[in-house]
């Protein structure tokens, strides 16, 4: 007959969706796909440096943010076009360069350095005037330092050796574009040249050479800008000179025809572009502040890059549209903030630019995609519902078109489903009733161990408290003290004996039993059920006690009886008639027998046998010397053959030898007068891998136990008369129950013709001797 547990699991087996598990995972793969794709393409854009664009917008915004103030520390003195008309146009001769020079050094006002971003590679008659002028100061040259180009070689054009002599040191003044056509950097060394900026500060360039000497710089806001003191100007009597002295002074181009003008962020603002030796000014400023910004290594890009995808993708597989939509609304800040934060603190630059792009791409595509799915699932789900067996395609274009949503496949959908929830409303209040109704103290739980419907027998033995629903079903567990296991699984399919206070201050006992109702592949019930054995363990505890009463204060009298009688049968001239006193001790002899049949038939009928480490060549022994006597009577011998290893088994040792002994005395009993009883005991050779202390060996690993001998004529007239006895008659049937429940096997050939031989084959497991585990 099935439990109402294997009824219910069933039942409930008959009502799960087997397709919904195909659906989950055709959904997590997909997710997972579009996860790779997405962390691979932005490793690959990262690492190759695509896509930088989004990620120029966001810091030229934050460069607004922050931009710096100039120090009055660097002067522009700058060629614009006031100047060229008054000393004489494009290009000045050098002779007015070495004038202002020289106006510097007589008046004693040597600024710190000057930087020329004006290029001299053509000889000039003032070459010397001007060579002695730059002597005086600490003079830095520009040079003309085209940028590698695999198509030709590109001629590099110096200043003058006499001018190249004169000046502290030569550099190159090239403006670096980045992606978008703009400038916001500068490369501090460009073959053996440093960048004038660099040379005129005095920094030395071994500091800046990772991220192959680049470092973009703080470009000052032009509306606010550095000082510029057009060349014409710092050349007349009336210009206060001394504003110049230690100083760092840049001379270069400033006006527009004359086309040394370059993009940056203020270029539309201001209608032109920004001079290069603005550009160099501010790179220098930059410099001697140690402000220069610095990308951050790849690795930490990358890194910062794929946490903030990977945590959105994340979002878009766990969380519901809200949570997600808030989730990727803080990444995308905490990505800005992250930026913001290393660049204003630190100098530092992380571009959030691709991680943000990534996330605006990956968050429509996945909407789509799980739209799509959600569709298609309503889809089938409404088309079994309704017991459409058409194709997804025919049935959104042409099939399951509902009065009020006809234009709409997702409301069509919903409405169908709103009837399948409803049919499993009804299907669950039915599980409800069938455990309201079932007469076993039953509880569900969920997954993930919480406590969903309780059954009216439950609550009348169980503490309310425990029984809660909602509530989690670990309380109830240490009531039970079930609380050591922790995973379920572990508890199917075993019968649990506990016991607990009922409400009533009554300790009751149970079976406890657990079974696992599969709903689908991610989300099972749990059902448990308590037999109360209450009576049974009361009924139980009456046995024992009968048994012990037996055991103990009925046989000691008897026994005495028994010793009397031999006391006063051996007497010489008693009281009592030695017939008389035979035939008590032969009465007292057969009860005691009886009674020692009955304890173990109860016994051996017990569910658990209380198994030790027992030494098999002393029970075989034991047994052996209780039956010597009555072989002896008969002259018959007891032949042993024992291995000289000794074997041990798991057992009950007084069953175990009382099994031994029933055998050995229907072997005296029905065996041939004067014949011999063979009893061999040997072990499997198999060497096989020592089990823990207590555990018995792997099948296969056996001691046997075998007995023969001749078989008897039925009439025999030497069989002692107190065998014809029967006793309580514990028979095979005892001997088959103690050997089962030592899991060990049996096999008897018993024939009944004279002479023929008897044997009994008797097969135990083995247990290894603690001292070998």
């Amino acid at each position: 007959m099935r439990s109402p547990l294997a009824v219910l699991g069933h039942f409930w087996a008959q009502l799960r969706q087997k397709s919904s598990g195909r659906d989950e995972q055709r959904f997590y793969l997909e997710w997972l796909w579009v996860a790779v794709l997405a962390l691979s393409t932005l490793s690959l854009f990262t690492v190759m440096q695509w896509g930088k664009s989004p990620g120029h917008i966001i810091y030229d915004q934050f460069h607004r943010w922050r931009a710096p103030l100039p120090a009055n520390d660097i002067v522009i003195i700058g060629v614009d076009d006031a100047s060229l008309e008054e000393l004489g146009g494009w290009p000045l001769k050098r002779l007015v360069y070495a004038d202002l020079l020289k106006k510097l050094a007589d008046t004693d006002n040597q600024p710190k350095a000057i930087g020329f971003d004006i290029l001299f590679p053509d000889p000039s008659p003032y070459d010397e005037a001007l060579a002695a002028q730059m002597r005086r100061h600490n003079t830095y040259l520009s040079v003309e330092q085209p940028r590698r180009s695999g198509l030709a070689s590109v001629a590099i054009h110096k200043p003058q050796a006499v001018l190249a002599d004169a000046a502290k040191g030569l550099a190159h003044i090239n403006v670096t574009f980045e992606s978008d056509g703009f400038s916001r950097g500068a490369y501090l060394q460009e073959g053996a040249l440093p960048h004038l900026s660099l040379a005129v500060s005095g920094m030395p360039a071994q500091r800046y050479q990772s991220h192959g000497g680049y470092r973009r710089f703080n470009l000052v806001d032009p509306e606010i800008g550095f000082p510029i003191v057009s060349l014409a100007d710092a050349l007349s009597d009336d210009f206060p000179i001394e504003l110049l002295k230690d100083k760092y002074i840049l001379i270069g181009s400033i006006a527009p025809s004359l086309g040394d003008h370059f993009p940056t962020i203020y270029s539309g603002r201001e209608g032109t572009g920004t001079p290069g030796v603005v550009l160099h000014a501010n790179l220098l400023h930059d410099i001697l502040r140690g402000s220069l910004i610095s990308p951050v290594p790849q690795w930490a890009q990358l890194a910062l890059s794929l946490w903030a995808l990977l945590s959105v993708l994340v979002a878009l597989m766990v969380l519901s549209p809200l949570a997600e939509l808030v989730v990727t609304g803080i990444t995308v800040v905490s990505a800005l903030v992250v930026s913001f934060v290393l660049l204003l603190a630190a100098d530092v630059w992380f571009d959030p630019g691709l991680c943000i792009l990534a996330i605006a791409l990956v968050k429509p595509a996945w909407a789509w995609r799980r739209t799509e799915m959600i569709v298609r699932f309503m889809g089938d789900r409404a088309a079994k519902l309704e017991k459409v067996q058409r194709s997804r395609k025919n049935l959104i274009h042409g099939g399951l078109k509902l009065r009020h949503f006809a234009s709409d496949t997702v409301l069509q959908y919903s409405r169908l489903l709103d009837r399948a929830i409803g049919a499993s409303n009804e299907r669950l209040e039915f599980l409800n009733r069938i455990v309201d109704e079932i007469p076993t103290a039953m509880l569900v739980a969920d997954a993930e161990q919480r406590i969903v419907l309780v059954s009216p027998r439950m609550r009348e033995g169980i503490p309310a408290g425990l029984l809660q629903t909602g509530q989690p079903l670990l309380p109830l567990m240490f009531y039970l003290g079930m609380h050591k296991t922790q995973d379920l699984s572990q508890l199917t399919g075993q019968d649990h004996f506990v016991s607990g206070v009922d409400i009533n201050n009554t300790i009751r006992h149970y079976i406890f039993r657990v079974a696992l109702l599969p709903q689908n592949e991610d989300n099972n019930l749990w059902i448990f059920a308590l037999t109360d054995i209450t009576q049974m363990r009361q009924f139980q505890a009456q046995r024992e006690q009968t048994l012990q009463l037996l055991s103990h204060d009925m046989r000691t009298p008897i026994a005495s009886i028994i010793s009397l009688s031999r006391q006063s049968g051996a007497e010489q001239g008693g009281s009592v008639n030695p017939q008389t006193a035979a035939n008590i001790y032969r009465h007292a002899d057969t009860l005691l027998n009886m009674m020692d049949d009955f304890i173990f038939s109860i016994k051996a009928q017990a569910q658990e046998y209380q198994l030790v480490e027992t030494l098999v060549d002393s029970v075989v022994d034991e047994a052996i010397y209780q039956v010597k006597d009555l072989a002896q009577s008969r002259q018959m011998r007891l032949l042993q053959a024992f291995d000289d290893e000794p074997q041990f088994v798991m057992a009950d040792q007084r069953l175990l030898t009382r099994m031994l002994v029933n055998l050995l005395v229907n072997a005296v009993r029905y065996g041939q007068h004067g014949s011999d009883i063979h009893i061999t005991l040997s072990h499997d050779p198999e060497t096989l891998a020592p089990q823990p202390a207590g555990q018995a060996a792997p099948t296969g690993q056996m001691v046997h136990i075998v007995m023969q001998n001749t078989v008897g004529a039925p009439d025999d007239a030497n069989r002692p008369r107190h065998m014809a006895s029967q006793g309580f008659g514990l028979g095979l049937s005892f001997v088959k129950t103690v050997v089962r429940k030592h899991q060990g096997h049996i096999h008897l050939h018993l024939p009944t013709e004279p002479g023929a031989t008897a044997e009994v084959r008797l097969q135990l497991p083995m247990a290894k001797p603690f001292w070998q585990t």
